[in-house]
């Protein structure tokens, strides 16, 4: 299957999955990120600010933040995505291309991160990755060597999903039914 083919078929089951159940699967894998030594000793997390069609990251990213968590999201600026601290919804502008909720304020340098939680379009247990195609994350990605977890509802993850030269495997994935980790990185999350 070709990453078009897949972006497909993915967007369908999608558009099948009532939001009830992508919100108690969120639940279940940000739960579950919570317990991780690595989000635990972390400071500085990137998350992202779900769209309407990937799993839900509203509710977790205030809790964390409220915890004590430094959060940052992404914005996107040209080709790329820059790392701004996050300090409440009311800190979000949807006024951009893409109308995401970004968040305003000075980006920071992401060298500062210490864990990186990446929305996905379709993941495999190899920690392969398929993005929405624009090659955001796989830049961002390749410019740090923080932790990273790919996170999707169970329907998402797939026997295996289509890599490129450019493309690099995540640190660990999470959905609601289980954990797929690099073996030489499993006492970060375990």
């Amino acid at each position: 299957m070709t990453k078009k083919e897949l972006r497909q078929q993915m967007k369908q089951l999608k558009a099948m999955t009532p939001v009830a159940v992508r919100n108690v699967e969120a639940q279940m894998v940000f739960n579950t990120i919570r317990t991780m030594p690595v989000w635990q000793q972390a400071q500085h997390i990137l998350c992202y600010w779900s769209l309407p069609d990937e799993l839900p990251t509203h509710e977790s990213v205030n809790q964390w933040l409220d915890a004590g968590k430094n959060i940052y999201l992404p914005r996107v600026n040209g080709d790329d995505l820059e790392i701004v601290p996050y300090h409440g919804a009311q800190s979000l502008d949807d006024n951009n291309k893409f109308h995401i909720g970004e968040p305003v304020g000075e980006a920071v340098d992401a060298s500062c991160l210490e864990l990186i939680i990446v929305p996905a379009v379709a993941l495999d247990a190899q920690r392969n990755r398929l993005g929405r195609g624009k090659g955001f994350y796989d830049r961002l990605l390749s410019s740090t060597s923080c932790p990273t977890i790919g996170v999707v509802c169970d329907f998402q993850l797939v026997e295996e999903v289509p890599v490129e030269p450019h493309d690099r495997p995540l640190d660990c994935v999470v959905t609601s039914d289980g954990m797929y980790c690099d073996e030489e990185k499993k006492s970060l999350f375990n």
